[in-house]
């Protein structure tokens, strides 16, 4: 995090919608100085649902399905938090998040989306499958698709009941049985699909010749229309249908689908906004709740006063430009613009076998022609969200300083890598603290008395990074488990620690609520490594930055060293490298989600285990690896002489090497390279993407530890065991001479 201006207002995204995905590039392309902006999202690859039936059908991959919200949150200078809204408190302006602080907000928006409408139908959280939310959907398709694969060649039947008779019905049906054709390379025989209507005709919002078309085609792919269809509820792979009287019946079915109209979360309306004759949240046309100025909402949650319309992501896209443009005119106090959404809409929709129907009004169009358009309009739509502009950094350097080279380096680096003083006034952070329970009634102190148990030895460590997540209470934990490495390193028991807390100029409330978050992520941490926070001190500073001043104490004698490896010893890493890289990438919004949450996870798990693991299997020698690199760390524990590194053998976080391919590094890796003297072997790979991984600072790294050979196997077993399933044997100690500590690549 941040912040040249004094953050003074915050602006809380709730939902990675369509109509937020605008609201995060216009932040990007014209920030707004001095409102803090967070985006909390239940997930961070988001689904793009008009995608969705050409993803379905085979046609498309999951990368062309997503939008990664990572690199866009980033590019906006927003805060980015995984999690579900559990409740929101709007007199205090709150919202609660499950397993971490509560956030506060001055400004509101909420781009939720819908969930289907099952209200008169009992059975169906235990019986359907729900098409949206889409993620929940996705994870459940590939299970049915798997099973109907399955049936079909074994010669066995399946059958696919779809309720709803719109168009998301049409297409994914349409879509399912293109893919599970092919999957299975058998006919349409015994692969039934049945489309359930409760209206009089299929498509009813669509004109007449779409009607006719989309029923033709349907006749044409065997698909079954039952529309007039009332669905009562579900039984175990059962429709019930009908009035419950002697025209009831049953309809039975492998898998039940639910894409029938939509409805709104139980949480929006239960925090008191207004709600609309439709059960959707009520806004004026700036996209304004009518009951609560300072809430917006957008898409299908959203219902505009006066001005309906059906529940589509074509509308829900066209509301996107006019609430990027009044969130930050509401929170500069000016005038808001107007919206009013079009009459109708072009409807587009995808048959699963290279061909669309399109219609508007009393306008049709068919053909393969049709679906080459839509692809075109969704790829564009896409690329809009994933090409993002890359800004260049302002270097701040007068002209004529610097010659051109030195200028291309600085810029290379200008944006400083995060991980590896004016004064907060003190009241606050001593609000905060006091506030935090285990810790309330020590007293808040920037020295505290520290009692070492009779028989050990007291070993200090200190440690500070700079925020490299906009998340302060993820950051904190990482950071937490950062700072406690060098006492794990040593076989030492973490005992207390004073946190080091620097923030971005802010309002009161703000700095309030980021040190919250700090402190609550950091204490959370410290009472899983039965740790005690004794209090902290606190600075204003340009960017979010957190430590500890750690106290451990361990039988004297019994320390881990640094240096003492034994020839024949192994080598062990307890995590893969790459954070470093990642994080530079992350930070030019080029690393997606899935690199990072591998990453963000790695550098979550503890090295508790890992110390305890290589004590057991009696280590001769450890260290944790951070911003020197693996090579640096490793030649710290050398006393002289050869150490044998399997390159091949050192674990790597996906995407890591393919960054560094890119030339995409630590603003510290350079330095770390300096070492390179002391490194032999595999000049043929030089200039390797994996030997450049070599030095990349690690944040959160792992341990490297030297266990005796007859126990290094068994050591392996146990860290993978203890959830650290990458952790690996790296290399061999050699001879210990009196020569240079060097490194052998093998």
């Amino acid at each position: 995090m941040r912040a040249s201006e004094p953050l003074v207002k915050h602006l809380l995204l709730v939902g990675g919608g369509h109509s937020h995905l605008a609201v995060l590039r216009g932040l990007g392309m014209r920030p707004v100085p001095g409102l803090m902006v967070t985006l909390v999202s239940r997930e961070i690859l988001v689904p793009y649902s008009g995608a969705l039936p050409a993803y379905i059908s085979g046609r498309y991959r999951a990368e062309e399905l997503y939008i990664d919200l990572r690199p866009l949150a980033r590019f906006a200078g927003a805060r980015l938090i995984e999690a579900e809204v559990e409740s929101i408190d709007l007199a205090a302006r709150t919202i609660a998040l499950p397993s971490r602080p509560e956030l506060h907000f001055d400004l509101l928006s909420l781009n939720i989306g819908s969930i289907p409408d099952t209200g008169a139908m009992p059975g169906a959280a235990e019986h359907t499958v729900g098409v949206k939310p889409i993620d929940g959907f996705l994870r459940a398709w590939d299970g049915i698709r798997g099973e109907a694969v399955a049936a079909l060649k074994q010669g066995r039947g399946y059958r696919i009941a779809i309720v709803g008779g719109g168009p998301a019905s049409v297409e994914l049906a349409c879509a399912a049985k293109a893919r599970i054709l092919k999957d299975s390379g058998k006919t349409d025989l015994g692969l039934d699909i049945r489309i359930i209507s409760a209206a009089n005709e299929i498509l009813p919002a669509h004109n007449q010749r779409a009607r006719e078309a989309i029923r033709a085609a349907l006749r044409n792919k065997n698909i079954e229309i039952l529309t007039g269809t009332v669905v009562t509820g579900f039984a175990a792979n059962t429709v019930l249908c009908g009035d419950g009287g002697e025209n009831q019946k049953s309809i039975e079915a492998d898998r039940i689908i639910l894409a029938t109209g939509a409805s709104l979360p139980e949480w929006p309306a239960k925090a008191g906004l207004a709600i609309s004759e439709d059960g959707f949240l009520e806004v004026n046309r700036h996209l304004q709740s009518t009951s609560h100025d300072f809430v917006f909402v957008a898409g299908d949650a959203a219902t505009i006063k006066g001005r309906e319309r059906p529940k589509s992501g074509v509308y829900a896209v066209r509301q996107g430009k006019p609430l990027a443009r009044n969130l930050p005119r509401h929170a500069t106090g000016r005038r808001l613009v107007g919206f009013s959404p079009q009459r109708s809409a072009l409807a587009m929709l995808n048959l699963g076998d290279g061909g669309a129907i399109a219609s508007r009004g009393e306008l049709f169009f068919q053909g393969r022609w049709v679906w080459r358009l839509k692809h075109w309009i969704d790829q564009r739509f896409l690329r809009k969200y994933r090409d993002l502009p890359q800004m260049q950094p302002e270097l701040g350097i007068a002209r004529g300083l610097l010659e051109r080279r030195e200028e291309r380096e600085l810029r290379a680096h200008a944006m400083r890598c995060g991980g590896c003083g004016a004064k907060v006034a003190g009241s606050v952070l001593e609000e905060v603290l006091a506030s935090i329970p285990g810790i309330a009634n020590q007293g808040v102190e920037d020295a505290a008395k520290v009692t070492v148990p009779a028989g050990r030895e007291l070993w200090q460590t200190v440690d500070q990074l700079k925020a490299f997540i906009d998340d302060p209470w993820l950051f904190a934990r990482i950071a937490t488990l950062h700072c406690l490495g060098d006492i794990h390193a040593m076989g030492a028991r973490p005992d207390s620690a004073l946190a080091i807390v620097g923030v971005p100029f802010a309002s009161r409330s703000i700095t309030r609520s980021l040190m919250r978050e700090l402190m609550l992520g950091c204490v959370a941490t410290l009472e899983e490594e039965d740790c005690r926070l004794l209090g902290g001190h606190s600075a204003e500073t340009r960017e979010l930055q957190f430590g500890l001043s750690v106290n451990g104490h361990v039988e004297p004698g019994k320390a881990l060293p640094k240096q003492g490896m034994k020839r024949g010893d192994a080598l062990i890493l307890s995590k893969p490298l790459g954070t470093g890289t990642l994080l530079a990438a992350d930070m030019r919004h080029l690393a997606g989600q899935r690199w990072m949450d591998a990453a963000l996870r790695t550098m979550l798990a503890s090295n508790r285990s890992a110390a305890r693991i290589f004590r057991e299997h009696g280590a001769t020698a450890c260290t944790d690896i951070t911003g020197f690199g693996l090579a640096g760390h490793l030649l710290e524990m050398i006393a002289g002489g050869p150490v044998e590194l399997r390159l091949a053998d050192v674990p790597v976080l996906d995407g890591a090497l393919e960054c560094i391919g890119r030339g995409i590094v630590s603003s510290l890796h350079a330095d770390n390279k300096l070492i390179e003297r002391n490194i032999e072997g595999r000049g043929e790979s030089r200039e390797s993407a994996r030997r450049e991984i070599l030095f990349d600072p690690q944040t959160a790294g792992g341990l490297l530890a030297a266990v005796p050979e007859s126990k290094a196997l068994s050591c392996l077993n146990a860290l993978i065991d203890s959830g650290l399933e990458q952790a690996a044997i790296i290399g061999q100690a050699g001879d210990s001479t009196d020569g240079p500590a060097r490194i052998v690549l093998a």
